[in-house]
């Protein structure tokens, strides 16, 4: 399967919106004009995945934010002056791309984009079950000390997990 990976643009959040509402419970909605401030917040972070005929594979929203950080569900990006990691905050695969690399390929870019902003660490919030999946890509469950944190992980549901992974040089 012949995959491009690009900057996400305002025109294609539709998509990404449809495939959102495909991939996600109704307990992890987030609406459309959200998913549009964030993009403006971090346009240089949010890549989606098409194939040759322009067809949505995949897309990931991340920016640069601080170790033990979490941004509540549904509430605006913040990005951190003094950034120590790239943070994941939304990565889905459209179910005909699935058990085909896409996820694989976006998390290169993220790596790729850590790497060229000097950013020793991705992390994330594992949701639905997907702790396991993001082990398998080098992430390690990490407990949140600071209490807000800990609240803002607690958004995105009981069983949600706070995971980093460290990015190795060379």
């Amino acid at each position: 399967m012949d995959v491009r990976i690009r900057l996400l643009q305002a025109d294609d959040l539709a998509k990404v919106v449809a495939l959102q509402d495909h991939c996600y419970s109704d307990d992890l909605y987030e609406p459309p004009a959200l998913l549009g401030a964030r993009l403006k917040v971090a346009a240089e972070s949010c890549w989606m995945a098409e194939n040759t005929a322009g067809e949505l594979l995949g897309y990931l929203f991340s920016y640069p934010a601080l170790t033990q950080h979490v941004t509540v569900l549904a509430s605006q990006f913040e990005r951190a002056a003094a950034a120590d990691l790239l943070y994941l905050h939304d990565l889905a695969v459209s179910e005909a791309a699935r058990g085909k690399g896409i996820a694989a390929i976006l998390l290169k870019q993220a790596e790729q984009h850590a790497a060229a902003l000097s950013l020793p660490c991705l992390a994330l919030v594992a949701v639905q079950k997907s702790q396991r999946f993001w082990h398998k890509q080098g992430f390690i469950a990490k407990r949140l000390i600071a209490e807000k944190a800990q609240c803002a992980l607690h958004s995105y549901g009981l069983d949600a997990v706070y995971m980093q992974k460290p990015l190795t040089s060379g």
